[in-house]
Order: C-alpha cells, then structure tokens, then sequence
C-alpha cells in the first residue's frame, strides 16, 4: 500500500494542498492501472515557495553531477567541473522564472532515495494549471509516473551502472521518461474525464501575463531544445506500448539494452519493432489499459 503524503511547506495554500491530496487518492490507483508499475510505499509531495524550489533544484543538479562523477574517471573530474559550472551558471540565470512562473512540476530524489515532487503555487497559477481541475490531474499524474519509473530503474542507477550518464537523464532517457510519462497522463485522464486532457492546450487567457513574456525571456529561450522532448517522448512511446502492451516496455526500466538508440527516438516505429521482436511470446495479449 502507497503513503501519499502532501505538505504545504509554504504555510499558505491548504486548500490547494487537500486538492492535491483528493486527485492523487484519485489517480494513484489509475497510473499503475495504466503504466502496470508499482508505485513506492511513501509518495511525497511538496508545495513549495520558489525560493525553495530553486534551493532543491540546485541542489539536485549539484547531486546529479556528483553521481556521475564518482563513475568516471578520476582524469575526467576537471571537465566534469567545468561543464557543472557553466550549467549552474546558466540554471541560476533562469532560476528565478522557471520555479516562480514556468515549472509546473518537477519530481527529484527526495529523502531516503524516494522520489519528491515539488510543486509551486505560484507557478501553478500563472501557467494556467489552476484553471481546471483536470489539467492539475494530468500535471500530478505525470508526477506519479516519475515516482513509479525512479522506483522500477532505482533513479536510473540499473542503468548507470554500464551507462554512467544515464543519472543526468542523458541522451534519449530524457524522451523516455518523458514520453512515458505524457502517454499515462493522458491515459489517465481519459479514464477520469472520458477524454485526454493537456495542459500544452491550456487557453492564453488561463495564463498571466508573466507566464508568457518568460516564456520568450533569452534566459529561458537559450536553455530551451530544438525538439519537443515531451511530444517527441510521447510519439515514441505510444506505438511501442500498442505493440507490446505496457509491462513488456517495463523492461526497459532495468535494462539497458532496450532504451531507445537516438534512431529510434526520430523513427518511433524502430523501436517498437525491435520491443516486439524481443518480447516473450504471450506477453503481447496484455497492451490494453483500459
């Protein structure tokens, strides 16, 4: 049984604390419906001030990077360094619009290596999420989604093991992750509305005026990728879960092998051919989620 657990660090908002806490009653048992994970025995969620954000978030970096490092090389520390500064150069640059206006939610490891999402209040509003309760379900059902792959990859170490930087999400792991989390966010929603919904369609009107000159702010913009991660992510996910059903993709949470190359991130259907070409026989019957 899962412990989900919401504090309201910033004194403030009890109301949108006991929201949070009736969608994830709502959706916990829906997301592992969907993604046929188990969620870990303690869910934490944390609403937050985005001077804390920014605290955790900067600290999560430095503890990623650190991960890494004690993996490679010892010859390799100066560089490793160096990239670390210039990326903490530049985070703390945009810091101050992505936790008071643009992040909507971003899940880290949290005490004991269990995953923490943290939300913001106030970046929750000027993004638009708080216009709709269905578009808070979709945001907390991707979060959750986060907390049951970090327990099935061990916050990608099963990886990192052969591929030390799969513990900065590097490469295609971020689409994946990504991607798998977008597809049981909209799986999920159309269990609980009847229809998918997604907050990448949240009306102009719903979003503040800050909310949308950050968006276009250079701090924001040069930090930004050419691609869509997330629409990307779901493009690759989708057609492998129809080919063999979500707990035959599971796999790829334990072992490297089937992580998707960057050719098959750009040509979805490559991947779902070789998942199929590799799943148990039997194993293809289970892709429907309801």
């Amino acid at each position: 049984m899962t412990n989900l657990l919401v504090l309201d660090e910033t004194k403030r908002h009890s109301e949108l604390c006991r929201q949070v806490e009736r969608i994830l009653e709502q959706v916990a048992p829906l997301v592992c419906k969907t993604t046929e994970l188990e969620l870990p025995s303690v869910v934490n969620f944390r609403l937050i001030t985005p001077e804390q954000w920014q605290a955790d978030s900067e600290a999560e970096l430095s503890g990623l990077v650190q991960r890494f490092r004690v993996k490679r090389p010892r010859w390799q520390g100066p560089a490793i360094r160096m990239v670390e500064r210039v990326s903490m150069s530049q985070f703390r640059k945009a810091a101050p619009l992505l936790g008071g206006v643009l992040v909507m939610g971003a899940t880290t490891v949290g005490p004991a290596e269990q995953s923490t999402t943290m939300l913001v209040p106030e970046a929750l509003q000027h993004s638009g999420i708080l216009s709709s309760p269905a578009y808070l379900a979709q945001l907390i059902s991707h979060e959750l989604t986060h907390h049951a792959q970090n327990l099935a990859s061990s916050h990608r170490e099963v990886w990192a093991t052969k591929k030390p930087a799969a513990v900065l999400r590097a490469g295609t792991i971020k689409s994946l992750e990504e991607g798998h989390a977008y597809w049981a966010d909209q799986e999920v929603t159309r269990l609980l509305f009847g229809e998918s919904k997604d907050a990448s369609n949240i009306p102009e009107s719903a979003t503040s005026d800050a909310y949308k000159q950050a968006r276009k702010d250079k701090r924001i913009t040069r930090m930004g990728s050419p691609r869509d991660i997330y629409k990307e992510g779901l493009n690759l996910v989708s057609p492998a879960v129809e080919a063999v059903g979500a707990a035959t993709l599971n796999r790829v949470w334990t072992d490297l092998s089937l992580v998707p190359t960057r050719q098959e991130v750009k040509h979805p259907e490559l991947w779902a051919a070789r998942l199929d070409r590799l799943s148990p026989v039997g194993t293809r019957a289970s892709r429907s989620v309801g």
